[in-house]
């Protein structure tokens, strides 16, 4: 407890170093502070974008790897998919009659409602109205890393 109470005060302590730093610097140049803010802002969001076209294209070459499978061997992709998101075959192959998806794009939106919890229809709704996967996944703060694997599998079996 009083290791805590020493952390807490600690901490209390730099934020208020922290504070009085930043307002004598704005007292003394207000614009420093707000162009130090927009450039370390400006930054942050050219990182995000960069990250957000990443997993744009990797999400992509996940479809495009699970599409090319399919064409390849397609009751061993169908397991494969079944394997990982615990759908039968059977309802995958309605699923995409329904929708008019991909097996790959079927992929992720299962992947993405596992990882978000909601429905299949729900996540497929978002992408139809106009969201990419990636949008999709950064907007519940989820990501298809383990999806990868699923890759690697195919590549095995074919």
């Amino acid at each position: 407890m009083n290791n805590r109470i020493a952390r807490m005060i600690a901490i209390g302590s730099v934020l208020t170093a922290t504070i009085a730093a930043w307002a004598k610097a704005s007292e003394e140049n207000p614009n420093a502070v707000t162009q130090k803010f927009a450039s370390e802002h400006r930054a942050e969001n050219a990182e995000q974008r960069k990250k957000n076209a990443r997993d744009s294209v990797s999400i992509a070459k996940l479809i495009d790897d699970i599409n090319a499978a399919v064409r390849s061997n397609k009751q061993r992709m169908l397991s494969i998919i079944t394997i990982n998101t615990d759908v039968a075959g059977s309802q995958l192959e309605q699923e995409k009659a329904r929708t008019g998806l991909t097996f790959g794009d079927v992929y992720v939106a299962h992947s993405l409602g596992f990882a978000t919890k909601k429905k299949f229809n729900a996540i497929v709704e978002l992408h139809k109205s106009g969201k990419s996967w990636a949008e999709i996944a950064k907007s519940h703060n989820v990501t298809l890393k383990g999806s990868s694997e699923l890759i690697e599998q195919m590549k095995k079996h074919q």
